[in-house]
């Protein structure tokens, strides 16, 4: 692929950190551990202990740190040019901090700071890091730094000091367009495994946003949110990837009767956005105008409630218009079935559905200022299930998380149609006896298993053709029956039960009567469970 502005340069430190730097939104958080910046520390100090004290110190070979791309932005407000970085963030950011340590144990030293301009060039380390773990890797990486240096000569050397500036050099490519800038970090991050599939797909949908500047800013700032936000999984799934991937991604699949291995976030999330649309689509193609052409507004001042708000209108005769506002993301006609364009779009789709899972199972979420779950009492009764559910999920083996997003992923088709109307709680009980009876028939639960007898039964595919809970409610009840008909639980004694599918039952659903044999069908058990209150039972 040939790019017309680009620009190639060799710069070194200096030159690099003289130039207005900053991080756009579409970067990931900084993630360097102890073994990267050692190798770096390592590298350096290579290069500075070859140092004579003669002055021969020019013949020396320069230490090459790799490549940084930069995307060349206008001036600002202020007049000052500034540059995205696009590729090269942990390694730049690392070096501020090595530079900041060499400050701080140089205090004394005039020469230093006042000959680089240190204080006044490190634009890096004025941006605003919102994700907590970058927050705190900095710390931690910024610690491992002045204890490294602290025992160097050449820390407080003002010749190995200028030669750390004039001897560390990059290959710098300046590119003047954000579609390029984009292409780049797609480049260089899927080249290797440095970004995953789901990671790009910030970049890619920031990329497609039609709305105005701030509109994209808002977007990163909730996704960054939603990824700071973790489960009570003992998998400690963050939130923004445990929807997009495990539960929408995989029921989106099973929905139009495909395996989840199919599953290509790429493809299931593309970017189809053209910049010469004027509003964002929030609704399905089949629903009014009104729906479907969105002015979304970002207020950045928002800190406790969610950032956008949603308006349109549509023009009924002449100049006569019927205009529609929205603040609450969980009501935008967006459904998890319809099909997506992505940009500003997809961010308000996994919005809608993060604060619905939120608002589902609140107590499943652990507050990035919580080193310990969730206090809060949930007193819903999929809150009470799911509570059980992840307690079985330390034990029951890699196949039962998957039983649990299929359940998950049920309630939340459920109540994208129907709302949590009178007939969800019945609904709650019925898919979960449907989905958990699994790990009762199977004496492995793995997930093709699953994702198999989910096939099979077609009820993804179904829960969306039905119009009504009722019908809903007969088609899950008819499953729960199938399920108890099948031979391997006729068969079932209570000497085949054995290992963590005994622990399972004798946790959630069977109670041994007075002879010492378990029920010899699953419908007994699910007889004794409607009969028996949700507070007293087992499960």
């Amino acid at each position: 692929m040939i790019y017309t502005g680009v620009n190639v340069e060799k710069a070194n430190l200096q030159t690099l950190l003289a130039k207005n730097l900053t991080l756009p939104p579409y970067q990931r958080r900084y993630c360097w551990r102890n073994e990267q910046v050692n190798q770096l520390l390592t590298d350096i100090d290579g290069l500075l202990t070859i140092i004579a004290e003669d002055n021969t110190c020019d013949i020396a070979i320069p230490l090459f740190l790799g490549t940084v791309i930069v995307h060349h932005q206008n001036s600002d407000e202020d007049g000052a040019v500034h540059f995205d970085l696009v590729d090269g963030q942990q390694r730049s950011l690392t070096l501020c901090l090595l530079v900041m340590a060499l400050v701080e144990l140089n205090t004394s030293n005039n020469w230093f700071s006042d000959e680089l301009l240190l204080n006044k060039k490190l634009s890096l380390l004025r941006a605003t890091f919102t994700n907590r773990e970058s927050q705190q890797q900095l710390a931690k990486n910024f610690a491992l730094i002045k204890s490294h240096i602290k025992t160097k000569t050449w820390a407080t050397s003002k010749q190995h000091l200028t030669y750390l500036f004039e001897k560390c050099e990059f290959v710098v490519i300046t590119i003047n367009s954000i579609d390029q800038a984009f292409a780049f970090f797609d480049s260089q991050n899927s080249a290797g495994k440095r970004l995953s599939e789901f990671d790009l797909l910030k970049a890619r949908h920031l990329r497609g946003i039609i709305s105005e500047p701030s509109v994209g800013i808002g977007c990163s700032r909730i996704w960054e949110e939603y990824e700071n936000l973790k489960l009570n999984s003992c998998y400690s799934h963050r939130v923004a990837y445990y929807l997009t991937e495990q539960l929408i991604g995989r029921a989106r699949q099973r929905q139009r009767g495909k395996h989840v291995d199919h599953l290509k976030l790429e493809d299931e999330f593309a970017v189809l956005t053209e910049k010469k649309m004027s509003s964002v689509q929030l609704a399905p193609q089949s629903n009014s105008l009104l729906y479907q052409n969105w002015q979304i507004c970002y207020h950045p001042n928002q800190k406790q409630k969610f950032p956008f708000t949603f308006n349109t209108e549509l023009t009924l005769d002449g100049a006569n218009k019927l205009s529609y506002s929205l603040d609450d993301v969980k009501e935008v006609p967006l459904q998890l079935s319809q099909a997506l364009v992505g940009g500003e779009q997809f961010f308000m789709f996994i919005a809608k559905y993060a604060e619905l899972y939120k608002q589902l199972f609140s107590a499943d979420i652990v507050q990035p200022s919580e080193s310990e779950k969730v206090k809060e009492s949930n007193d819903s009764i999929q809150g009470t299930l799911l509570a059980k559910h992840r307690l079985q999920e330390h034990q029951q083996g890699r196949g039962y998380p998957r039983l649990i997003q299929a359940w998950q992923a049920l309630i939340l088709f459920y109540v994208d149609r129907f709302g949590e109307n009178d007939d969800f709680p019945e609904f709650v009980q019925l898919s979960d006896q449907y989905i958990f009876s699994l790990r009762i028939i199977l004496t492995q639960v793995k997930r093709s298993s699953i994702e198999r007898k989910l096939l099979d039964d077609g009820v993804f595919a179904n829960l969306l053709q039905l119009p009504t809970s009722k019908q809903v409610l007969a088609l899950i009840c008819r499953l729960v029956e199938a399920r108890a008909l099948d031979p391997k639980l006729q068969k079932l004694t209570k000497e085949e039960i054995k290992g963590v599918r005994k622990k399972y039952i004798d946790s959630f659903y069977w109670q041994e009567d007075e002879e010492n044999v378990y029920p010899s069908s699953l419908s007994t058990m699910l007889l004794a469970l409607q009969n028996e209150p949700l507070e007293n039972a087992d499960a």
